[in-house]
């Protein structure tokens, strides 16, 4: 019985570093999101490549948060399109300025978070400039951009 306690001890022992870390993703973000979508990851590639597709859980928020870090020597327009039909439709997008480093975050309320919706994000950049940076999206409960 003793043996099987103390086993169990140091089996909490070892997971609670895990509940201690930082969330993963958005490096921007100070309270993790519901659920990480698109993991963050580097991207390099010409332009008009998308990442995706990533779908939205229902019951896990209504607002979808992109985030995108350019490392181009142009500016680059990240779309968020809808993928749950053949056709492709734009829904929200931003301009991430060429700074190396420039960050950019843009929130998309999903209209009916009850059901999953498919998500691709576009990328383009000025002049056909090859696009180098990082992407996450995230989805949360709340709104990101106004937590309080």
């Amino acid at each position: 019985f003793l043996s099987l306690l103390l086993a169990l001890a140091m089996s909490f022992s070892m997971a609670m570093p895990a509940f201690a870390a930082e969330p993963y993703g958005d490096p921007s973000a100070e309270i993790k999101p519901r659920l990480q979508l698109c993991p963050h990851e580097p991207i390099s590639w010409s332009s008009g490549n998308s990442v995706g597709p990533f779908t939205t859980s229902p019951n896990s928020g209504k607002y979808l948060r992109v985030w995108f870090r350019n490392y181009s020597g142009a500016e680059v327009t990240v779309i968020l399109m809808d993928g749950t039909n053949s056709i492709r439709v734009p829904l929200k997008f931003m301009i991430v300025g060429s700074d190396s480093g420039q960050q950019g975050r843009f929130v998309y309320e999903i209209p009916n978070p009850d059901v999953p919706h498919t998500f691709y994000i576009r990328f383009d950049g000025r002049n056909s400039a090859r696009i180098v940076g990082e992407i996450a999206a995230a989805q949360y409960t709340y709104d990101p951009s106004n937590p309080s």
